[in-house]
This record gives C-alpha cells, sequence and structure tokens, in this order.
C-alpha cells in the first residue's frame, strides 16, 4: 500500500493523484457544497471490493478521502483485518462495539481502527451484518485520505489571503455600519485554530477573517453590517467571520423562521456558510433581514416551519 503516498486507484486500475480535484473525476456532478460519489470498484490493494467512494469538500476542490467498500467474501472480516495489520502493522487506533445489542446490525460498525501509513491517514471499518449496495453487499470500509490539508489547500489560498487584505482595507474607512444583538453565540470558524485557513479554502472560501477594527466592537452575540466608504462593498461580519455581500456564494440570502413545537423555535439568517441565530419571531432578525433587502444585488428565499 506504499502508493498511497502518491494517490489512489480507481476501479479501472488508473492511479490518481493526491491533488486531483474531484469534478476532473467525476464530470457530471451538479450539486455544490459536499461532494460525494460511488463508482464500481473490483479490487483494491489486493482487497475484493465492491466500489470506490470518492468525497471533497466541494466539487471544485480535491478529492481528500476515498472509501473502498469491502466486498462479502470467503474470507470473514476478522481475517481481512488480519491482512490489513501484516501490510500496515499494528494500528494506531482500535475500537470495538461488538457486545451492543445492535451488532448484528449491518448498520452498525462493530469494529475501526486505523493507521498513519508514510503519512497518510489509512483506516478500517466493518458492519455488524453484510450491508446492501448498488454494488453489492459489503463488509466494511476501507478509508484512505490524503492527510496534507495545507497542500489541498495551496491552489486557493492566495487569492483567499487577497480576499482578507481587501476586506482589511475597507474597514479603515467604513461607509456605513449597523450592530444587531442575538440570543444566541453566533456561529464561528476558531481564528486561534492553525487549520482555519487551509479548512476555509477548501470548505468555505467565501469566509473571510474579520478586521480588528470591526472585531473589537463585537462579541459572540453581535454581528454587524457595514460597507465601506464609497458604499460599493457591503459586509456581514461576526467577532471572527465576514462574508462580503454580493458574490458568487453571497447573494443568497435565507431567512428561516421555525415556530417552537418539540423545539424552542428559531429565526435565522444564512449567507453562503454565514449564519445568525435568535429566537422565533425576533426583533433582530427581523431589523436585520430588512437592512439587507436595502443592499444592492441580493435575493431571499424565505422558509418557515416547526422546530420539531
Amino acid at each position: 500500500m506504499d502508493e498511497t503516498t502518491q494517490g489512489f486507484r480507481l476501479g479501472d486500475g488508473t492511479l490518481v493523484p493526491w491533488g486531483t480535484r474531484f469534478d476532473e473525476v467525476v464530470r457530471d456532478f451538479e450539486r455544490t457544497g459536499y461532494a460525494s460519489r460511488e463508482l464500481a470498484c473490483l479490487e483494491a490493494y489486493g482487497f475484493a471490493t465492491r466500489y470506490i467512494e470518492v468525497t471533497a469538500p466541494r466539487p471544485d476542490r480535491p478529492i481528500l478521502t476515498v472509501a473502498y467498500e469491502l466486498a462479502t467474501a470467503d474470507r470473514p472480516p476478522k481475517d481481512v483485518f488480519a491482512q490489513l495489520v501484516i501490510k500496515l502493522g499494528m494500528p494506531s487506533k482500535i475500537e470495538r462495539d461488538e457486545l451492543s445489542p445492535y451488532a448484528s446490525s449491518p448498520s452498525h460498525v462493530v469494529l475501526y481502527a486505523n493507521w498513519k501509513a508514510n503519512g497518510r491517514p489509512i483506516g478500517v471499518s466493518f458492519y455488524g451484518a453484510p450491508r446492501e449496495s448498488d454494488f453489492g453487499d459489503g463488509i466494511g470500509k476501507l478509508y484512505v485520505s490524503w492527510g496534507d490539508l495545507e497542500a489541498a489547500a495551496a491552489p486557493w489560498m492566495p487569492a483567499w489571503q487577497a480576499a482578507n487584505l481587501e476586506v482589511e482595507q475597507a474597514a479603515r474607512s467604513i461607509g456605513k455600519i449597523q450592530f444587531f444583538s442575538v440570543q444566541y453565540d453566533t456561529r464561528v470558524f476558531p481564528q486561534d485554530d492553525p487549520k482555519r485557513p487551509a479548512d476555509l479554502c477548501l470548505n468555505s472560501p467565501e469566509i473571510l477573517n474579520t478586521p480588528q477594527s470591526i472585531a473589537q466592537r463585537l462579541d459572540d452575540k453581535r454581528f454587524a453590517l457595514w460597507s465601506d466608504q464609497t458604499g460599493t462593498h457591503w459586509h456581514l461580519s461576526t467577532l471572527s467571520d465576514t462574508v462580503v455581500l454580493g458574490g458568487p456564494e453571497t447573494s443568497e440570502v435565507r431567512v428561516a423562521q421555525m415556530e417552537p413545537a418539540r423545539g424552542g423555535g428559531s429565526a435565522t439568517i444564512d449567507i453562503g456558510r454565514w449564519w445568525v441565530r435568535d429566537a422565533w419571531k425576533s426583533r433582530t432578525i427581523a431589523d436585520a433581514e430588512h437592512a439587507l433587502e436595502r443592499v444592492p444585488g441580493l435575493t431571499f428565499k424565505r422558509y418557515s416551519g416547526h422546530d420539531a
């Protein structure tokens, strides 16, 4: 399994290098956001398989993990696991749940183990019973990951850093600014997380760092709508996360009102992966919605329902 340092193999034997974008492998994927596709695959690393599932944070980002569905065969799961130990050595972590009342269920994982092979994470899970799929029954999954987020994000890092500099410059000469307070903590991508830049480049490049001059006027339950001095660019900022409104992923405002039911209810505003939440029929959310209606180039989708 040494070649996992280079990439992974598809069902036709093609070695796909790490760094290959999802949409270069799956060309008919039409959704946005998290991307996943199962492709027929009969063998991987000497094991009989049913399919390979390739996954990426977005269709236009590299495949970070593949999972091979291990086929039901003459060898029981314990023998497959033993073969992996021979190939990779003892795993760094093993978790068992064979005494669970659901241990005979195909939806239950009875054993999970992982390794770090030549810097690449490898894992395996086995089900309590064979699991059906469109490609045939499987006994578990073999996972192979790239494991290098910095390298995966590198092609998009300069553009993300440049966008942050533009927001910093806009914040030096603010045109208009309006503050809003909610009862719940705003969603944040922690700024002290060393993986934050790479994670955002790969998953949510529309999320930028909130300039310090804006952040110092906010807290965990306060956000701001503000423009540059010319009023050309508008922004929404929480304590740590900012979006520039009107971009490809920040032009649609989703407003949801969920009436109390089993849950206490809520009112939310989502733009891309930027998100704030307050109580049902929140005056703050309504005021923010009305303020956003005055920002050019935005569209709105409104939802209502019950907090089940």
